[in-house]
Parts: C-alpha cells; structure tokens; sequence
C-alpha cells in the first residue's frame, strides 16, 4: 500500500512539474517527501541504498504525471495559446505570497536582498531577449549537435530548480523556449528529442541537489531572493507573444511564426478571466496546505 501511495505522489508532483509556475519541490514538501528524496540523489550511496524503492516509485509516479498532462498542455498550447499563457501568469502571481513567506521565514529581508533580487530579475528578461533574438522559443522536433547541448543545458538548470521548493522547473524550461519543445516531445513520444532531456535531468539533479541544500542552509534569504527576482522577471518572459524562426522544410528556408500576441478582444477577455483562475490555484493549494498544519 505504502508504494501505490508513493506512485500516486509521483504522479501529483509529476503534473506539477509540467506546470509552469506550479512548484515540483513545494508539492513534495506537501507531499512529505522533500528530504527523503533530495537524500537519495545527493551522490549519499547509502541513502540511495535505503530510499532505492521509494526513489524508484516517486519516479514511476512523476512519469505518469508528467505523460498524462503533455497531452492537454500540448493541445492548450496547440489551440490556446493565449489563454494557456495567461493561466501560467496567474499561478506565477498566485505562488508569490508563498514564496516570500518561505524567503522570511527565519529572519526578515533587508534592502540589501534587492541586489539578488534585480541580478535574478534582470536574468531573467536578458535571457529571454537573447532566446527570442535566436529563436530558441521554436519548437524542436528533429535532433542535431546544436539542439543536443541546448536542451541538455537547459534541462540541466530546469532540474535544479525543479528541487527548490517554490520554483519552478517547467517555468524555467518555459522562460529559457524549450517548455514546447519538450511538451511536444513528451506528448508524442519523440525519444530522440528526450534523450537530451533525460540527461540534463539526471545531471542536474545529482549535482545541484547537494547544492541546492547548502545554498538553503547558508543563504536562505540571498538564494530566495533571487528566486523573487527570477519570477518577476519571467512575467515579461511569459507574456504571450508571437515568436519568428527560420525552419528548413525539404530543403526550402520557410519562416514560421508561432504564438500570438494578446488583444483586448474576446479571446483577451477570455485569458484575463483564466489568468484570474490560475492566480487562485497556488492560493487554494497553500489554504489548504494550512490548514493541513493546523489540523496536525
């Protein structure tokens, strides 16, 4: 019983990860697995050793998640671009009280976490008009040496963040252009464009968890400060916009356009009243989360 539990907590944090914005590490907090999981993938063979089962059946459960939600996330961005987006906005926005109430848990932010505060920000916006100026926001679907090193790197920082309790691997994915990608890859099984993935996952993970939990202990307040800094930042980055890239098609150079910008029309309408959703998903999850301590 006590497995089918831990596939069936895979398979929650599993759709949190393929949710932009929705933190995997907050849900295995809630889920009561955060230390227990980050313990078995911080090269502690021995806690290897003892958590291999638990291990294997987390990861079971966060594949099943992550295969069910490609699916509808593909066709959401495939017919709803702008409405998806907006969502994503929302549960940014939404996830903001929790995190900041994480960043001063212990002591109280000074004017001086601004400074990790705007280098995070400031990251973040450069980093998503470098990817636009080269058109990394496209979607993959055929894998060369380029394509290769690009999502393995990114999955690499995707999966460092997708540990960290209150931020978000997928947005990470989705501020850096390969979100897409990877949802197409994962929707339609295209295995050569996950091998990359798959390794960037695996080496992040390894190596940034032990990381990721000195950097927790030591600079709690700097390293969520940063955080902040990386979220208001990828409002910009998120924002719905039409995005250009050169594509070869039988050896003819054909420019393709994807996304759409936001207008205040119907569909605009539409993805304000979806954004406003997307902002009470976080805020439900933490009420409830609240009271669960409460209760306890």
């Amino acid at each position: 019983m006590e497995h089918v539990m831990n596939v069936l907590k895979g398979v929650v944090i599993g759709v949190a990860n393929s949710i932009p914005g929705v933190s995997g590490g907050t849900m295995m907090v809630i889920m009561k697995v955060f230390d227990r999981l980050l313990g078995a993938v911080s090269l502690n063979f021995k806690k290897l050793k003892e958590n291999f089962v638990f291990l294997v059946t987390i990861i079971l459960g966060m594949g099943i998640g992550i295969i069910l939600s490609s699916k509808v996330l593909s066709i959401c961005f495939t017919q709803y671009y702008v409405q998806t987006q907006f969502f994503f906005m929302g549960v940014v926005l939404g996830s903001l009280p929790m995190i900041y109430k994480e960043a001063k848990k212990d002591e109280k932010l000074t004017p001086l976490h601004l400074i990790p505060f705007f280098i995070g920000g400031i990251a973040i916006i450069g980093v998503t008009l470098l990817s636009q100026s080269i058109g990394t926001s496209a979607v993959r679907t055929n894998l060369d040496v380029s394509t290769f090193m690009y999502l393995m790197i990114i999955s690499i920082v995707a999966a460092a963040a997708m540990i960290m309790p209150g931020l978000s691997g997928s947005l990470v994915l989705l501020i850096l252009g390969g979100y897409q990608t990877v949802i197409e890859a994962v929707s339609s099984m295209n295995i050569p464009i996950l091998i990359p993935v798959a390794i960037g996952v695996v080496i992040g993970i390894v190596l940034c968890a032990k990381l990721i939990t000195i950097c927790l202990k030591k600079w709690k307040r700097g390293t969520y400060s940063v955080i902040l800094g990386l979220i208001f930042g990828s409002f910009y980055a998120i924002f719905p916009r039409e995005t250009t890239s050169i594509k070869i098609v039988d050896g003819i150079e054909k420019t393709i356009t994807e996304g759409a910008n936001f207008e205040f029309n119907s569909t605009g309408i539409i993805a304000i009243i979806i954004g406003i959703i997307g902002v009470i998903l976080p805020l439900s999850m933490e009420l409830i989360d609240n009271k669960k301590k409460k209760s306890e």
